[in-house]
């Protein structure tokens, strides 16, 4: 081994033995105290790794991301998790300290112990990441790395070697070895992360010439990377910080490749203005998928997941789930919580659940409130939801009322309050299946081929932006400042997708069977029914004439008529609103809480 290597392996133990260039972030009393709770340790082929679970707890029902996180040369997987404390600052991973077989990791120098000995690196972490999607509830797609100093090299090797597994992967404190830079190769564009610290002495930012262990600098590794991973565009250099420069890579396909270089930083994990084991799951959670807010998380149910958004303490007396429904142009996802969810929570455990092909909610070949229907006792079981207040805004009453008539056992219905829902009424289901869903179930492959090819884009970043100006002018003034637009805007934006799109058209043409289902099933009904019942159709009269007006205006006069029926029959109170629109939810929170209070306070 040269006499340069060891040096630098000196250096990494002195560093992980306490010195002070290691890193500025506080570790925790005891690194046994950080382990014991919510850290196993598992044994794969002759060699270990650290799991390390939220520190929040584990949910073994909740799908997670997965997070690999790989120590430096002479350091060990606990030096590692004391160091970052990744599962301490995120609720949505699985984090997996791995060990290194020998003092280091085979970080494709070929120059190393760990080569010389034929350590097998790479194929142990694509053995752990293989064993933890078998073993775990993990969302496909969702695997990241991050290494420090030598492990941050290892990372890179795990970049060129396999980028297909990672979704993104980052780097700390470690440039670039020449090997690595003449031989890497990216098969699968991926997100990538480096920081690294201008006065590192230990793994040179400006890189260091040598026979057998040479380094590129940072930046020359940065636009390496961003080559190999089809970026073609020029960097972008921008001032993160008064000691923190970013120069930024990105492609059409919105495939980031950033470094952030740290004025006076030197060989460390975390830095003056930068923490960086946030910064790591900020820059990853930014480019997933499930880029998630406060309480959300997916629950597999099937061959299927379900976003779910949970706000609120249990308040020993029943959970409320909140069913979003259908608006004018059929958008039906969680959004339409992002006023009403935190009002609701003051009173109990909320649960908004988006059904398949909203918001992050898997797609579905067959999506509609049937299908739905069929998996709400399965998704109550997961929620461990034991009695339960249903909140169901629009169509989404259907819903409810196909789940109770074949409920889950477990799970005990308080009642239900009903916004503006679907009129089950002959004349009304006649309105409901005739128009657009008519045209749709007509020429059902001709719509889904051509919105599957993009042709609704730009109809759907239009009516986004219609919604959010009408919603934002209708919210009273006293609820201003608790409207989570950045929730909001999050949900709306999976609109945008192609594959949701054909997902909601296909819930639309099926909307006409689950209006058959429904409509025999009113007469079963044996919970109370609060009906909060709008007057927006008054709107679609004053546009419409002759024979038109005159169908809308019975549509409106038989709604109100059997609302109020349904309200009496169940023993539930009837709450109707003049000049209204139908966004009861942003429009009214004060009616939707105060229905579900006056439930509660009567159920206890």
């Amino acid at each position: 081994m040269c006499k340069l290597w060891v040096i630098f392996t000196a250096v990494i133990l002195l560093s992980a033995c306490g010195n002070g260039e290691q890193t500025a972030e506080p570790a925790p009393p005891t690194e046994e105290a950080a382990s014991q709770s919510n850290t196993k340790v598992i044994a794969l082929n002759g060699r270990s790794y650290r799991l390390a679970f939220p520190a929040s707890g584990f949910d073994n029902n909740k799908m997670y991301k997965l997070l690999l996180a790989f120590h430096g040369s002479g350091q060990s997987a606990q030096n590692m998790q004391s160091m970052t404390q990744f599962e301490a600052y995120s609720d949505d991973y699985l984090v997996v300290y791995p060990s290194s077989k020998e003092v280091e990791w085979d970080d494709g120098c070929g120059c190393n112990i760990a080569h010389r000995l034929g350590a097998n690196d790479a194929e142990f972490i694509v053995n752990i990441i293989a064993r933890m999607h078998q073993e775990y509830n993990l969302i496909a797609g969702e695997n990241y790395a991050v290494g420090f100093s030598q492990g941050g090299l290892f990372s890179q090797n795990m970049l060129c070697k396999h980028s297909e597994l990672f979704k993104g992967v980052a780097s700390v404190a470690a440039s670039m070895s020449r090997q690595l830079a003449a031989s890497c190769q990216i098969s699968q564009p991926t997100h990538y992360l480096m920081v690294h610290g201008e006065l590192d002495s230990v793994l040179p930012y400006e890189g260091l010439t040598h026979d057998n262990f040479g380094l590129i600098s940072s930046p020359a590794a940065m636009a390496l990377i961003a080559e190999e991973n089809q970026i073609q565009t020029p960097s972008v250099q921008s001032e993160v910080a008064a000691n923190i420069m970013a120069i930024t890579y990105s492609n059409e396909q919105q495939i980031t490749n950033q470094l952030l270089t740290i004025k006076g930083g030197r060989h460390q994990w975390s830095h003056t203005n930068l923490a960086t084991s946030k910064e790591v799951l900020r820059f990853f959670n930014h480019h997933s998928k499930y880029n998630f807010e406060q309480g959300s998380s997916l629950y597999q149910v099937g061959e299927s997941h379900y976003h779910v958004r949970t706000l609120g303490e249990s308040n020993n007396n029943a959970d409320i789930v909140l069913l979003s429904g259908a608006n004018k142009y059929f958008h039906s996802d969680s959004a339409w919580s992002a006023l009403v969810h935190k009002q609701l929570a003051k009173l109990g455990r909320v649960h908004v659940i988006d059904r398949l092909g909203n918001a992050w909610s898997s797609n579905s070949e067959d999506p509609s409130l049937t299908r739905f229907a069929t998996d709400l006792p399965d998704i109550l079981e997961k929620l461990a939801v034991k009695t339960v207040v249903f909140v169901a805004y629009s169509n989404s009453n259907l819903a409810t009322l196909m789940y109770q008539h074949t409920p889950n056992p477990n799970v005990e219905t308080k009642a239900m309050v009903w916004i503006d829902p679907d009129i089950l009424l002959p004349h009304s289901i006649e309105l409901y299946q005739s128009g657009a869903v008519a045209s749709l179930r007509a020429y059902r492959e001709e719509y889904i081929e051509h919105i599957a090819a993009g042709n609704w884009n730009e109809k759907t970043a239009q009516r986004i932006e219609n919604e959010r100006t009408e919603i934002a002018g209708l919210i009273p003034q006293a609820y201003e400042n608790q409207m989570d637009w950045v929730y909001y805007d999050l949900v709306t934006q999976q609109r945008l997708d192609i594959a949701k799109q054909v997902t909601r058209i296909k819930e639309m043409m099926n909307y006409h069977d689950d209006l058959e289902v429904a409509k025999s099933l009113v007469n079963s009904l044996n919970v109370p029914i609060t009906v909060i019942d709008s007057d927006f159709e008054r709107l679609d009269i004053a546009k419409a004439e002759g024979e038109e007006q005159a169908a809308l205006i019975r549509w409106q006069v038989q709604g109100s008529e059997w609302s109020r029926m349904i309200a009496s029959n169940t023993e539930g109170e009837y709450i109707p609103l003049e000049n209204a629109s139908h966004q009861v939810l942003f429009e009214y929170p004060d009616k939707v809480s105060m229905a579900v209070s006056v439930i509660l306070k009567k159920n206890k």
